[in-house]
């Protein structure tokens, strides 16, 4: 890392800053300073790892990584913010890296996962796809992620955009489901607990088993008058959201069920 900077600051002090600030300081990275919009949220994350709070980017040391953990729509202006003589990398599975402002080091550090500030998880088990402008700025940043993750592979802005629409299929899509299962079964005045079971068996399930050998249910054993009754007892975008998802595993077994 010698070559390219001596610190890191982060831009942003959500999840994501705070996994990677804390994981880092704990393998011996200094972190130099975090900034953002949240003045409370900065000051807790640099108490945690030892850093300063800035507001304002110029003071930023030169030899300072900067990572930008900063939401999609943010990206572009918090870069024209930073000075250009600052190495730089953001951690979104969905922006392109060439659709940003130029600048001499510039790349994509980004962790496959989903992160909840106080909810501990492995991290080196976290998968880190590295994007960069240059090979050179790409080798620091890689070497970087392999100081707290056993997973670091390269991965342009094509395949990571694919990546991480699959990823939000497997989680945030999972995640509304359950919530709306929770949200039905709470209005019903039914305990959603008794299913919780049933979730952490789905998920072990699917580690060890293809998806599609290991779907059960009405739609896939091709029940209908269930998928009716289902239906019936639901409505708006719930009521919608079943009856699609209903039609679309229906569609996938159909030449199961001549």
């Amino acid at each position: 890392m010698d070559n390219f900077f001596h610190s890191v600051t982060f831009i942003g002090a959500g999840n994501v800053a705070t996994h990677l600030a804390v994981s880092l300081k704990n393998e011996g990275v200094e972190i130099h300073a975090i900034s953002s919009k949240n003045n409370f949220t900065a000051r807790e994350l640099a108490n945690d790892v030892g850093a300063k709070v800035i507001n304002k980017f110029d003071r930023i040391p030169l030899h300072s990584l900067v990572i930008v953990c900063v939401n999609d729509e943010s990206i572009e202006s918090v870069l024209l913010e930073i000075p250009e003589s600052n190495c730089v990398v953001y951690t979104s599975g969905n922006v392109e890296l060439n659709s940003m402002p130029k600048r001499e080091n510039l790349g994509v550090f980004y962790p496959l996962q989903t992160f909840t500030k106080n909810r501990e998880l492995d991290i080196s088990e976290v998968p880190f796809l590295i994007e960069s402008n240059n090979q050179n700025f790409g080798k620091e940043i890689f070497e970087l992620g392999t100081t707290i993750s056993n997973h670091v592979i390269y991965a342009n802005s094509a395949e990571r955009k694919k990546i991480h629409l699959g990823a939000v299929f497997i989680n945030n899509f999972t995640n509304h489901m359950v919530y709306l299962s929770k949200q039905y079964l709470d209005a019903q005045e039914v305990n959603w607990g008794l299913l919780k079971p049933l979730l952490k068996e789905t998920t072990e399930k699917l580690l060890t088993i293809e998806p599609f050998e290991a779907q059960t249910g009405p739609a896939r054993r091709n029940d209908i008058q269930t998928i009716e009754s289902h239906s019936k007892q639901l409505e708006g975008i719930s009521k919608a959201i079943y009856d699609l998802v209903s039609q679309s595993i229906l569609e996938t077994y159909k030449s199961d069920q001549k």
